[in-house]
């Protein structure tokens, strides 16, 4: 079953962009204000969305390139009212179609 939706991922402490329910679990895509994330001793980059989905806010936000699969209660009970600029709809569904890979 498809969602759309943002909540914090208690789990990663990021903010998470749900888009997908498998039974108990949620396919989510995180959030961070950092340009470049540790992974295995390397450095990868992150993704820059060209707007904060939080429209009240003007920090510059990226998207961590790879899909996450967590329990639906590592999520916070309080749903955002968030959205995605039309610029940066194509980014994510990319990273969901698995066609921007990691690396």
């Amino acid at each position: 079953m498809s969602r759309s939706e943002f909540r914090m991922n208690k789990k990663r402490k990021h903010y998470a962009y749900l888009f997908k329910d498998l039974g108990e679990y949620r396919k989510n895509i995180l959030l961070s204000t950092k340009s470049t994330i540790r992974w295995h001793k390397k450095l990868k980059k992150n993704i820059r969305l060209s707007k904060h989905p939080n429209p009240t806010c003007n920090k510059v936000v990226y998207i961590i390139k790879k899909i996450y699969i967590d329990h639906k209660n590592s999520f916070d009970d309080k749903k955002m009212n968030w959205r995605f600029d039309i610029n940066d709809k194509r980014i994510i569904k990319r990273i969901k179609r698995g066609e921007i890979k990691v690396g």
